[in-house]
């Protein structure tokens, strides 16, 4: 990956939230990556937000944040999204890519020409799942989410120059900051407003995905309903503020937490299903809700392994000039892993 040039507009990831737009642009030079400026800004309130509100919010948030000539790198996520990973038999480069439209199709809900598709050989040869077999990432997403996307980044004023997977970008996120890391299995989870994202590597690379419907809202329903908080403190508690012993709160955050944990467990069985057993070493928490109080520790309880809270900017130098440098990290993640990706990247 060649070095930035001090001229050249920086790539800002734009994390295109259902409650916040977030933004992170990074610089790259011989000693490592440098944070230039970061911010978050809410949307306008209610359950229909438009796309024009969306693209106002993000131009405000950047002109904010002087990033006037900025280009923009942006995820699509969710059911817009498959993650698929296939085993195919040894083939060249122009037979593999006769031969992942006729693949996809099995797998893929929509019509072929409502998509865009895109694959990875993870393995480079025929080795990592049997003496014969091509290790391949299947990506499908939906062509008018992606022209959404895109669209967005366009009326900021912006140019759009990448258009990602939220999933690939927590995984980007990780492995930059944790380069030295090479646990057999460990899980990411971004914990959003609206969804959960899950993500299983294997030595570091992303080979399985699932969106999960439980997010930090399910908390705040569930502390409105069942204790009669207000929605203020219930964000608090979201947010990681103690519950102060309260026995309800704590019970009704076990409850959606139990939730949660099922649908993961979910996720990894399934994966475990179709991959070579390996030992979970860890498992990595990120999102704006991550620090719900009791959820480490339950998940520590269930799979009996290391459970931590990601730091997008372990690995990123944070000058206090930097607009945004002193913002929490793990709800970062997303926008951080935008912002690492440069054009022409794969």
């Amino acid at each position: 990956m060649g070095l930035l040039s001090a001229f050249r507009p920086p790539v800002v990831g734009l994390d295109l939230g259902s409650h916040a737009v977030k933004a992170v642009a990074l610089r790259q030079n011989r000693r490592g990556w440098t944070l230039l400026a970061a911010g978050e800004a809410p949307l306008p309130p209610g359950d229909r937000v438009t796309q024009e509100q969306v693209s106002e919010t993000a131009a405000a948030l950047l002109d904010t944040l002087g990033l006037r000539r900025a280009h923009i790198a942006a995820a699509v996520s969710g059911q817009a999204v498959i993650v698929k990973r296939l085993a195919l038999p040894p083939m060249d480069q122009k037979e593999l890519a006769e031969a992942i439209p006729w693949e996809a199709e099995q797998y893929i809900p929509f019509a072929l020409t409502d998509v865009q598709l895109d694959y990875q050989v993870l393995n480079g040869q025929a080795t990592a799942l049997s003496a014969d077999a091509l290790d391949i990432l299947l990506v499908a997403a939906r062509r008018d989410r992606a022209e959404e996307r895109v669209a967005i980044a366009t009326a900021t004023g912006r140019r759009p120059a990448i258009l990602d997977v939220e999933a690939f970008a927590l995984a980007n996120a990780y492995e930059v900051n944790y380069p030295h890391r090479a646990d057999a299995v460990s899980v990411l989870v971004h914990i959003g407003r609206n969804a959960t994202i899950v993500c299983v590597l294997e030595q570091g690379q992303l080979v399985c995905t699932r969106d999960l419907g439980v997010g930090g809202a399910a908390y705040v329903t569930a502390l409105e309903r069942e204790v009669g908080l207000d929605p203020a403190a219930a964000r608090r508690i979201l947010h990681g503020h103690k519950s102060n012993g309260d026995t309800g709160v704590a019970g009704v955050l076990r409850d959606v937490h139990l939730q949660l944990i099922t649908e993961i467990r979910k996720t990894l069985d399934f994966y475990w299903s179709t991959a070579s057993p390996g030992a979970l070493s860890r498992i990595v928490l990120s999102g704006g809700a991550c620090r719900i109080e009791g959820l480490s520790t339950l998940l520590d309880e269930e799979f009996q392994t290391t459970v931590e809270w990601c730091d997008p900017f372990r690995q990123i130098a944070r000058p206090q000039r930097a607009i945004g440098a002193e913002l929490d990290g793990p709800a970062f993640t997303v926008a951080v892993g935008l912002a690492l990706r440069r054009e022409n990247d794969r």
